[in-house]
């Protein structure tokens, strides 16, 4: 019975040295940026129409944030991203701001 301690402990031991964090990389901070990226100019939205046994179905949403004052491209603002991520320094954190969504289906 005195082996049950020492196995709870390096299995504890085990399981924190997994939930390390782990080093930035290029890569994963590039997949974390790729939403700020794809709003960088204020306006993103989607559309969708389809069709089943219920018959016909559309849906769509736009976003405006007030990103749209102050556009940036979409590869400036990833660059930007990435370098704040990987520990850069390059620019400030995106400002918070307004955003309004609007979204419908039929």
């Amino acid at each position: 019975m005195r082996v049950a301690p020492f196995m709870m402990a390096g299995a504890a031991a085990a399981l924190v040295a997994g939930c390390a964090a782990q080093p930035m990389t290029r890569e994963r901070a590039a997949r974390l940026c790729a939403d700020e990226a794809r709003t960088a100019d204020g306006i993103s939205g989607m559309i969708g129409v389809g069709g089943g046994s219920a018959g016909p179905t559309a849906e769509g949403r736009l976003v405006i944030t007030s990103a749209i004052l102050d556009p940036r491209s979409e590869s400036d603002a990833l660059a930007a991203c990435i370098a704040r991520r990987m520990g850069g320094g390059g620019s400030a954190p995106p400002r918070a701001g307004l955003t309004v969504a609007i979204e419908g289906s039929l």
